[in-house]
């Protein structure tokens, strides 16, 4: 799966879940969070790892149900995904644009799960 279709299925994965609830199985959110810490294995950058850190942080708060962490922690993911973002307008794939999206909708599901 190249990286347009995998933020694509993350993007709407989110949407689903907050659209759906008990509709989305644990095991479904938690392979998608492992795809993506196995995504940027090896790409190296203290920014990258950061990101890396966070999921694994991520995975754990949603195995736990720890709602307060997993809305800071997808926060802290949509704004570091849309800073990375913005150093990618040069990009022709529209990969930037894509990640900018992704940033935002962490953002919204951040806010939507501290007012839930």
């Amino acid at each position: 799966m190249n990286h347009a279709s995998r933020i694509d299925k993350t993007v709407r994965n989110i949407y689903d879940t907050f659209d759906n609830p008990g509709a989305n199985p644990l095991e479904a959110g938690l392979g998608d969070i492992d795809s993506w810490i196995e995504s940027l294995d090896g790409l190296g950058g203290s920014a990258l790892n950061g990101l890396q850190k966070e999921l694994r942080n991520l995975r754990s708060y949603v195995e736990r149900d720890d709602r307060p962490a997993i809305a800071a922690t997808l926060q802290m993911l949509g704004t570091e995904t849309s800073r990375i973002a913005s150093n990618m307008h040069s990009l022709t794939d529209n990969t930037g644009d894509q990640l900018r999206h992704l940033g935002q909708t962490l953002v919204i599901a951040a806010g939507n799960l501290k007012m839930s």
